[in-house]
């Protein structure tokens, strides 16, 4: 293997330490004070990464594989449990959108169609940075009364699947998937989330027109509402920060093995070592003090984490070049080499192995995907309220790539909204969400 391969499996394993370092830090005092008591579902999970962690400071390269075998295996059970709770909490937003409008009061006077819509539009183009001012028009969209015909609704989500013409049949594949899950179309799949009443929710919200419901039951049901989706998001960060420590571990151990002199120590860094060290007695021992006064961080040399930082910074330059370099040496340094670009990439469970992505996307196959999505929308259409349909489309369309193209259709879209919706409490309810949208910027 040549010097500057090695130099820079040296650079991923300083990258796999600084992770490891900030990740599990900040995720274990946050999960030892909040949930120590409590203990949720991916408690355990994190204890356990924990301690193969530690272990895998002081193993035998012979026991790398069998230690990298088992921080994957939980890797995998994770993935599969924070998809069933993004799919729930998808349902949810629906559910939100369908009881905050149910639950708004009558408004003491219809609204000013003309002012709120001059005050929308600018709220979203008082800035000049269009990254802000696309968020702005996609909280419009996902907010404000839902006043388009279906057919263009149904263009619109084609031309979606049509932006992925050339690409790979796994590409189309994970955008009818997200389509389908910001629509609230995984129901079934959602109550895999592992929380009983937030799938109590979706079912009533989803079944129900609410004709003989009462404001007070309403009431309750919102409120259950949102309480369901600040569980749903703490699970969801829970299972993304495992996601991460684990990578920052199996990073590690992928680039240990060719770091020269020190070939076969993980976690060569003192600064890692002795953080992971102090952070898995303190759980052991129960002593919360070692938390409250910053004990952990005793030992630890901050200028080590700078420089690990500037490695940080500059490794996705070399990204091509490593990968070239390691394939024309041999298929094992190659496979270690793909598994260190996948480990810090943005995906938390990005494959770990080159996998089979289909066919290349031809027009046929757009046309057969958005025909079989076509026909879920409108039978998931038909068999709730128009508030419900309007709630999906929203969702939906908040999401996928704008389809208004210039300010001008902005500002149109914005006042036909207003103009068009003849329901004042749901209008009401839909300014108020907009506005609190920029009000927590």
């Amino acid at each position: 293997m040549e010097k500057k391969l090695e130099r820079i499996f040296q650079a991923y394993h300083y990258v796999g330490g600084y992770e490891l370092f900030f990740k599990t830090g900040a995720f274990t005092e946050y999960l030892f004070d909040k949930y120590e008591a409590e203990k949720p579902e991916w408690y355990g999970q994190a204890l356990e990464v924990l301690k193969l962690i530690r272990e895998a400071g002081s193993a035998e390269p012979e026991e790398y594989g069998r230690i990298a075998g088992e921080l994957e295996k939980i890797r995998d059970e994770v993935e599969g449990q924070m998809r069933g709770v993004v799919e729930l909490r998808d349902n949810l937003s629906v559910c939100e959108y369908v009881l905050r409008r149910l639950c708004e009061p009558d408004p003491a006077a219809p609204a000013d169609d003309a002012k709120e819509a001059s005050s929308i539009i600018s709220l979203i183009f008082r800035s000049n940075d269009s990254v802000a001012v696309r968020e702005g028009v996609k909280a419009a969209i996902a907010s404000l009364p839902l006043r388009i015909a279906k057919s263009r609704f149904f263009d619109i989500v084609e031309g979606a699947l049509e932006s992925q013409l050339g690409r790979t049949e796994k590409d189309i594949d994970d955008i009818v998937s997200n389509i389908e899950g910001f629509g609230g179309l995984k129901v079934s799949e959602g109550v895999a989330g592992g929380d009983a009443d937030a799938s109590e929710i979706v079912d009533t919200v989803f079944g129900s027109d609410f004709a003989e419901t009462s404001a007070e039951e309403l009431t309750k049901l919102y409120g259950r509402c949102g309480e369901a989706t600040v569980r749903t998001a703490v699970r969801i960060d829970a299972f993304s920060d495992i996601g991460l420590m684990i990578n920052a571990a199996l990073l590690e151990l992928a680039a240990s093995v060719h770091i020269g002199k020190g070939r076969g120590e993980v976690f060569t860094n003192a600064s890692v070592t002795t953080f992971i060290n102090n952070l898995l007695d303190a759980f052991e021992s129960g002593d919360r003090k070692t938390f409250e006064d910053g004990m952990l961080y005793e030992g630890i040399d901050e200028s080590e984490l700078e420089k690990l930082e500037e490695v940080r910074l500059k490794i996705p330059g070399y990204e091509d070049s490593f990968l070239q370099m390691a394939e024309a040496d041999s298929p094992d340094l190659y496979r270690d080499a793909q598994r260190c670009v996948a480990l810090i990439s943005d995906s938390i469970f990005a494959a770990l192995s080159e996998s089979d992505p289909g066919k290349t996307v031809d027009r046929d196959m757009i046309m057969q995907k958005a025909k079989e999505l076509k026909y879920k929308l409108t039978q998931s259409f038909a068999s709730g309220s128009k508030l419900l349909q309007r709630a999906r489309m929203a969702g939906i369309l908040s999401k996928l790539p704008l389809f208004l193209n210039n300010s001008d259709e902005v500002k149109d879209y914005i006042r036909n909204s207003l103009e068009s919706c003849r329901d004042e409490r749901e209008k009401a309810a839909a300014i108020r969400e907009f506005k609190a949208f920029f009000s927590d910027m």
